[in-house]
């Protein structure tokens, strides 16, 4: 929310000073293409910290491989336990 913010403010901030002067034109732009560098750069520090967190994920994900039999013993000893 605070990039939308960010880059909405400066937008209008340029809008503003580039109808009052000519030099406000370069000022106007160089706010603009400012405020979407830093919100592609935003963009892409998040990409690249949802890529750690899902390659560290994998990295824990383990996989579990049970035979019909060792489930059915299992259950045998369960209800045993139970009963």
């Amino acid at each position: 929310m605070k990039l939308f913010g960010a880059i909405f403010f400066s937008s209008i901030l340029g809008y503003i000073l580039l109808h009052f002067n000519v030099f406000g034109i370069v000022i106007a732009f160089g706010i603009i293409a400012g405020s979407l560098f830093y919100g592609i750069s935003q963009l892409l520090s998040i990409k690249e910290k949802l890529t750690m967190i899902s390659k560290h994920l994998d990295l824990k994900e383990e996989k579990v491989e049970v035979s019909d039999e060792e489930i059915e013993r299992e259950l045998e000893s369960f209800s045993k336990n139970r009963g």
